[in-house]
């Protein structure tokens, strides 16, 4: 960091900037030191004569300048990260099943029923996903609440922030805008998960019944 002695007078401060973008005031004393400080909060940074006050500031510079560079940036960490959302519909059931095979570097897990609206790790989920990531769902009928559109919706919200969306059951993934005939394919394959959905609660509930008539006859 480099001044000309001449330029700071007792009468003439001088503003310089560091390489990190702080600006010093340097003034002189009456002792004819010069005092390098911060001109917006007043903190003194040093004191002394030309020579000493240039090497220390250089040596800061140069400090804050590797402090820069060794500091890992947060976007970069981030990026490309293999992010699973995982959800089964009731404390009793298990999430090992789904992903397992899958490396992930996050996952957000839930055990809610398929049609509540208040998915708080879903929503965690989508917000955390950054451009570079990929989003891993065992299953369409994982995030499908009322209907195919739900599935569509997502992926393309995904999709425009730079996330890929994987569908592991399904075989399918999407890493950039959909064509409509995408659009349909996927919307039909969540209609048909959500009715098999359904079709397994009809079949719980008439074994329910069946065995509850079993017992009362």
């Amino acid at each position: 960091m480099y001044f000309k002695a001449n330029e700071v007078t007792k009468s003439k401060n001088k503003l310089v900037e560091l390489s990190n973008g702080l600006v010093i005031e340097l003034s002189r004393s009456e002792g004819g030191g010069i005092k390098a400080e911060n001109p917006v909060t007043g903190d003194s940074f040093c004191y002394g004569q030309v020579s000493s006050v240039r090497s220390h500031l250089s040596r800061w510079e140069a400090e804050e300048h590797q402090e820069q560079q060794e500091k890992p940036d947060e976007a970069m960490q981030h990026k490309g990260q293999q992010i699973g959302y995982i959800r089964v519909s009731t404390a009793e059931q298990s999430t090992s099943r789904q992903l397992a095979d899958v490396q992930l570097d996050k996952v957000f897990e839930e055990k809610v029923s398929a049609k509540t609206v208040d998915r708080p790790q879903l929503q965690a989920c989508l917000e955390y996903v950054r451009d570079g990531d990929v989003l891993h769902v065992h299953s369409l009928d994982r995030i499908c609440r009322s209907g195919a559109g739900d599935a569509v919706g997502l992926v393309e919200k995904m999709n425009k922030k730079g996330v890929s969306v994987q569908f592991h059951k399904e075989g399918m993934r999407f890493d950039g805008a959909m064509s409509a005939a995408q659009k349909g394919v996927l919307g039909i394959l969540a209609a048909v998960a959500q009715m098999e959905r359904e079709l397994i609660k009809e079949r719980q509930a008439e074994g329910i019944a069946a065995a509850k008539a079993a017992v009362s006859t």
